[in-house]
């Protein structure tokens, strides 16, 4: 489900790994070899959320200089037992024969020597300072990516729908106007849902058709004066749809 950037073929190596003091919700492999570890915040205050760079880099510089065999066999070893080594449970998620297991192995170890891993960071909302951390490190190493995807979920004519959508932040540059500072001290509200559909219209229609059901049964409550809808476009570049309640 999750929208990385690249679209890669991740293999899931294992869950719950434990990393020195922690354990990352997931470690998944590239078809590459580069290793992605995956954490996963959908619940808690926004200070637990703020705390998920801290966690997964500490997570990569604990994997950073190992080798392929210190991996399996004493980090990833309980993960690997149906499937016998990293290479394996790789080989067996290629179905389309594609695989290099040369490259692979010269890539997995490049990773881990290198400390070049994709970091994963998953989240129900996540807050402006995280994303503005997340797109200074993208700004200032090439060994690290980080892919920050936010996960919504709606009850659509009886069924919950998740939206995954990866959230790119702005790339910083070497100054800022006047203006681009006061965009970063707050968002804008705008008026009933036309900014919420404008900014979903892109959207591959599997993912914006739900959102637009969404946006109608909205305006049919703002109609029947049940709401006074609103869209708030935020600083990091989420677009919230806002039905608040009208006191009666």
């Amino acid at each position: 489900m999750l929208p990385l950037a690249g679209s890669p073929r991740l293999t899931v190596l294992g869950r719950e790994v434990r990393l020195g003091s922690g354990y990352a919700d997931l470690i998944a492999v590239e078809s590459t070899g580069r290793l992605v570890i995956i954490e996963v915040k959908l619940a808690g205050n926004a200070e637990s959320r703020r705390a998920v760079v801290a966690q997964v880099l500490s997570y990569a510089g604990y994997l950073q200089g190992l080798d392929p065999d210190q991996l399996e066999n004493q980090v990833l070893g309980p993960y690997l037992t149906a499937r016998g080594s990293v290479l394996a449970a790789v080989e067996g998620d290629d179905q389309q024969h594609a695989l290099d297991p040369e490259a692979f192995k010269e890539g997995l170890a490049r990773s881990l020597a290198e400390g070049s891993f994709r970091l994963v960071i998953v989240l129900d909302s996540p807050p402006d300072e995280l994303v503005q951390v997340v797109g200074y490190l993208q700004s200032v190493t090439d060994k690290i990516d980080i892919d920050l995807v936010a996960v919504a979920a709606y009850e659509v004519a009886g069924s919950r729908v998740l939206v995954p959508q990866r959230i790119e932040p702005a790339r910083r540059v070497r100054e800022l106007s006047d203006a681009q500072v006061n965009a970063r001290q707050a968002g804008a509200l705008h008026p009933g849902s036309e900014e919420f559909r404008a900014a979903i219209a892109e959207l591959p229609a599997a993912r914006r058709d739900p959102l637009l059901r969404l946006a109608e049964w909205a305006d049919t409550l703002e109609r029947d004066g049940l709401v006074k809808l609103a869209t708030y476009s935020g600083r990091s570049g989420i677009t919230t749809l806002l039905p608040r309640l009208c006191r009666r």
